[in-house]
């Protein structure tokens, strides 16, 4: 098959999604484009075609992908285009996360030939921190080098990837909402690159569609965002820490 351009797809709050959809892209052959969903701005009717191929990136919320991120992809329509699907998920499970990303793209004109489950730092505590590693990368850009060997044949088929349907419960985002210091300047980063809208311009205020995926926390150069006073996610925080202590590996499936 004859490659025109190679994309990297995804939405990722907290940039895990992205590095390895990306590294996975860079695997493979012709021109690499980022298209990013993580903002609503962003984002307008794509349309790809069968001398495409397109790697596919997506965090796990519950085992399942974020319902706000699949509303974002159903604006992207394939022709018979490869694709590559991810999902990247904070050392527990996947789930039927997997299963969900091939149904929809395969809905939407796409060709899942390949597909992976990574594991990434966790949102919440201190699970698999720095993960995707370096390690985890090389063998992302490996993972992409095997699949151009496959798309070079003509007569691929279709990637066999783990899930049930009907689809367990989960994609809603989780129920944290982080806190504003004193320390804030409001500099309205927080409100410019929160995925969902939820920071009122006065970048204190978390409205309820917040998705708790901390990408504010992450963002801000001052620190003023943060979790350290709500006693409940502490404690929950703690106890997944030590619950997922033993590092999963990543799956790759081709």
């Amino acid at each position: 098959m004859k490659i025109d351009k190679t994309y990297a797809v995804y939405f990722s709050p907290t940039y895990n999604s992205k590095k390895s959809a990306v590294t996975i892209a860079r695997g493979l052959e012709g021109e690499l484009t980022e298209i990013d969903l993580t903002l609503k701005e962003e984002i307008s009717n794509i349309q790809f075609t069968r001398h495409d191929v397109v790697v596919f990136g997506f965090p796990v919320y519950g085992g399942r992908i974020l319902k706000e991120a699949l509303k974002r992809l159903k604006l992207i329509q394939g022709e018979h285009t490869s694709c590559i699907i991810t999902v990247t998920y904070g050392n527990r499970h996947y789930d039927d996360a997997l299963l969900e990303l091939f149904n929809v793209v395969k809905s939407q004109g796409f060709i899942p030939i390949a597909g992976a489950a990574l594991v990434g730092e966790h949102t919440y505590g201190r699970i698999q921190v720095g993960r995707p590693d370096r390690n985890d990368l090389y063998r992302d850009e490996l993972f992409g080098s095997l699949v151009r060997l496959k798309l070079r044949d003509d007569n691929f088929s279709f990637v066999s990837v783990p899930g049930k349907y009907p689809y367990k419960k989960g994609g809603q985002g989780g129920s944290f909402r982080p806190d504003t210091s004193s320390k804030c300047n409001k500099c309205g980063q927080c409100v410019k690159m929160c995925p969902v809208n939820a920071i009122n311009d006065d970048c204190r205020n978390i409205d309820e569609k917040c998705i708790s995926c901390f990408r504010c926390i992450r963002i801000c150069l001052i620190k003023a965002k943060n979790m350290d006073h709500d006693e409940k996610y502490q404690a929950f925080a703690k106890e997944f820490s030590e619950k997922l202590i033993s590092p999963r590996e990543n799956e790759y499936f081709i």
